[in-house]
């Protein structure tokens, strides 16, 4: 043991403690270097996937603009009473953080004759954010799309004058950016 003991003091001695420090800087930036950003101990955890709560929030976004469809479409002259039904093209969608790693390498490999050939391997891999502690982990929501307009049904008392409807189409279309042929004013039954 005291040989060993030995061999490495004179070791130290012979390198010198600045040696010593660069090589453990080094030692430490390597290591910074390989280690990939974002990544945690453990296997990679996805999001959940939108479920009743997702649909339950898009039946809820439907029925708010239908209310403000209304209170805006009977603020129109002639139009009168308004009844609206919203159709959406999909449910809503949460956007979770989630992490990227890129990693790329180019091998430049020469043969006997003078060959040159380049060998490129690019490899990504992508981790969600999670939030929470212990067992209560969650993904990071940063936003969430709400669904398209697919199309508007309006019944209204004024809906057999050619102006009305066509200012109430106008005005569906400057709101959700859908085709005329998607948007029906019809008059409401009395």
């Amino acid at each position: 043991m005291s040989e060993k003991r030995g061999s490495l003091t004179k070791l130290w001695k012979d390198l010198g403690t600045q040696r010593w420090i660069v090589l453990l800087a080094a030692g430490l930036l390597l290591a910074v270097i390989v280690w990939p950003p974002g990544e945690k101990d453990g296997p990679a955890q996805t999001a959940p996937e939108t479920g009743a709560a997702g649909e339950a929030s898009a039946e809820n976004y439907e029925k708010q603009l239908e209310k403000r469809l209304v209170k805006l479409l009977s603020q129109i002259e002639g139009a009168g009473q308004v009844e609206v039904m919203v159709t959406l093209k999909e449910s809503s969608e949460q956007i979770v953080k989630s992490d990227t790693t890129r990693q790329e390498s180019l091998v430049r490999e020469t043969d006997a004759s003078g060959g040159v050939r380049d060998n490129s391997d690019v490899s990504e891999s992508s981790q969600t954010v999670l939030t929470g502690s212990g067992g209560a982990l969650e993904p990071l929501i940063i936003g969430e799309t709400m669904p398209k307009v697919e199309g508007v049904v309006v019944a209204c008392e004024g809906g057999d004058r050619a102006s009305v409807r066509s200012e109430i189409s106008a005005a569906i279309q400057a709101l959700f950016d859908i085709d005329l042929h998607k948007i029906k004013v019809c008059k409401m039954a009395s």
